[in-house]
């Protein structure tokens, strides 16, 4: 298969086939790479599955399961038949309306509550934007506090020599 001609929106898609979640936020050649690693992997798996005794004593052993038709011991005799009943058009295309609806109404709530979650981050940011800055701000009081106390010690002895 062409992988570089694929788009990644095509690529992702075409892993998610074959058993492989593609990130698209990787480069294209990356992923094209991730790709075909799954696949050369998974041939080899299966070609190991096969070759494996234990899968081939399990197709012989369902060689010996009795011919289709046939009662199995495990089975039930018959299995009752369920009737499906007509579905009304209209009320299946409003069933379908309110399923999309409801989804809407859910992924709005998402979003909603992603935005309430961004805001009260960013204030609590801005608080400890705050905090940090009121915590210098008392810093630099107690520093001045503390040399006017000296000044004030060392005025006070000055006059008391001088007395």
């Amino acid at each position: 298969m062409e992988f570089v001609n694929m788009t990644k929106d095509e690529l992702e898609a075409y892993g998610r086939t074959v058993g492989i979640e593609l990130d698209r936020r990787l480069t294209k050649s990356v992923l094209i790479d991730q790709l075909n690693d799954h696949i050369e992997n998974a041939e080899a798996e299966l070609s190991d599955e096969l070759s494996d005794p234990v899968y081939l004593d399990a197709e012989i052993e369902e060689e010996d399961f009795p011919i289709a038709g046939e009662d199995h011991p495990l089975m039930p005799a018959e299995m009752p038949v369920i009737e499906e009943e007509p579905v009304d058009p209209m009320i299946a295309i409003q069933e379908e309306r309110d399923a999309r609806r409801y989804m809407l109404n859910t992924q709005e709530a998402v979003i909603q509550a992603q935005q309430i979650y961004d805001t009260h981050k960013q204030r609590l940011i801005e608080c400890e934007v705050l905090e940090a800055e009121s915590a210098e701000a008392l810093a630099i009081a107690y520093d001045v506090a503390a040399r006017a106390e000296q000044s004030w010690k060392r005025s006070s002895g000055n006059i008391a020599e001088e007395l």
